[in-house]
C-alpha cells in the first residue's frame, strides 16, 4: 500500500520535532530532507498549514514526515540580530492582539510600534490590549487608546487579574487563529488563562529588581478555542522590524500611509524633508508623536542594518 498524504495545522515546533493537528489527533512529525537544513530560508511555525506523510505499509511504524508546507496567507516575523536576520513567530492568524500592560511593566509605545508595523507587514489585521487596568487611577490607559484608535486600532481595556474587559475580547474571536504577543510580564498568557481556564498557562510574577517580567512561554504554540485556535507566544523584551527595505516603512503605519503620497518630494523619508505633511501633522498635533518617534526609531534601525551589512 502507498503511503498517505493529510492535511494539517502546526500547532507546536520543538527542535527537530513538528506537532500537527491532523483532524482530531495531534501527530508528532520529523522533519526530513530539505526541512531539516539548518540554513533553510523555510521557518515552519505554529499556524503554518502542512501536509504529512503517514506509512501505510512496512514502514508504518515510522514516525509520520512533514512534506509540504502550504503558502501563507499572514505571518508575524521579527528581527533578531542572532540567527538568521528574520524569524517567523506564528503564521495564518486571523487578528493578532498586541498585549501591553499600562504599568508594571510600564508601557513602552516604541515595543508596541514595532509589533503593530510587523503586522501590517504580514498582513495582519491587529488590535492593542491595554491590561492591568486597575494598576491606571490617573487614566492613562485612555489617553493610549485614543492614539491607537486615532491611527486606526481597535484598543481593548482589560484586566485578567478581576476579568475586566475579558467579555469584550472573547467577543472578537472567532473561528480562525488569534495570536497575543507582547513583552515578558505583561499578563498575555493570564488573560489566554481567562479566555480559557483549562489551559491553565504558566504565568510570572514581575521581578522585584528589574520591574519587568520573565518568559513563561519559549514556542509559539496553538490551543484549540471553540472551533479555532489561540496562539500563545514567548514573550519579548525588544522586537527588530523584519523589513530591511526602509521605503516601506510608512505604509505600515496607517497615519502615515494616509499622508505619504501627498508630501512635497517623492520619495519622502518623513525625516528631514521640508514641506513633509506626516511632520506638520505631528507639529498639529494630528498625529501622536509617539507614534512618529517609532517610525523614525525603525527607519534609523533599517538603515544602520543596511549600513553594516555594506562593510
Amino acid at each position: 500500500m502507498q503511503d498517505r498524504l493529510d492535511n494539517g495545522l502546526v500547532v507546536r515546533v520543538t527542535g527537530g520535532e513538528v506537532w500537527v493537528q491532523i483532524e482530531l489527533e495531534v501527530v508528532r512529525c520529523v522533519l526530513r530532507g530539505r526541512f531539516r537544513v539548518k540554513q533553510s530560508e523555510l521557518q515552519i511555525v505554529a499556524g503554518d498549514r502542512v501536509q504529512v506523510r503517514r506509512g501505510t505499509g512496512a514502514e508504518a511504524g515510522d514516525a509520520p514526515a512533514l512534506e509540504v508546507v502550504e503558502p501563507r496567507t499572514s505571518w508575524l516575523s521579527r528581527h533578531t540580530e542572532r540567527g538568521r536576520g528574520e524569524r517567523m513567530i506564528v503564521s495564518n492568524i486571523e487578528r493578532l492582539f498586541v498585549v501591553a500592560a499600562i504599568a508594571e511593566p510600564p508601557l513602552r509605545p516604541t515595543f508596541v510600534d514595532r509589533v503593530l508595523a510587523s503586522a501590517e507587514q504580514g498582513h495582519i489585521p491587529a488590535s492593542l490590549i491595554i491590561n492591568k487596568s486597575d494598576l491606571d487611577p490617573g487614566g492613562e490607559a485612555a489617553r493610549i487608546a485614543t492614539i491607537y484608535q486615532n491611527a486606526g486600532y481597535d484598543v481593548v481595556t482589560t484586566c485578567a487579574e478581576t476579568g475586566r474587559g475579558i467579555p469584550k475580547l472573547e467577543s472578537k474571536l472567532g473561528n480562525g487563529i488569534y495570536a497575543f504577543v507582547g513583552e515578558s510580564g505583561v499578563g498575555k498568557s493570564s488573560i489566554v488563562n481567562r479566555l480559557d481556564p483549562d489551559l491553565d498557562l504558566p504565568t510570572q510574577e514581575i521581578g522585584e529588581r528589574t520591574g519587568r517580567g520573565r518568559h513563561t512561554t519559549t514556542n509559539s504554540q496553538l490551543f484549540p478555542f471553540r472551533t479555532g485556535y489561540l496562539a500563545d507566544t514567548p514573550g519579548m523584551q525588544t522586537f527588530g522590524f523584519p523589513s530591511d527595505d526602509e521605503a516601506e516603512i510608512a505604509a505600515y503605519f496607517p497615519e502615515i500611509a494616509r499622508i505619504d503620497t501627498r508630501c512635497r518630494f517623492e520619495p519622502c523619508t518623513h525625516s528631514h524633508e521640508p514641506g513633509c505633511l506626516v511632520k506638520a501633522a505631528v507639529e498639529s498635533g494630528a498625529m501622536a508623536a509617539s507614534r512618529y518617534e517609532s517610525y523614525l526609531s525603525i527607519l534609523a534601525e533599517v538603515r544602520e542594518r543596511a549600513k553594516n551589512k555594506s562593510w
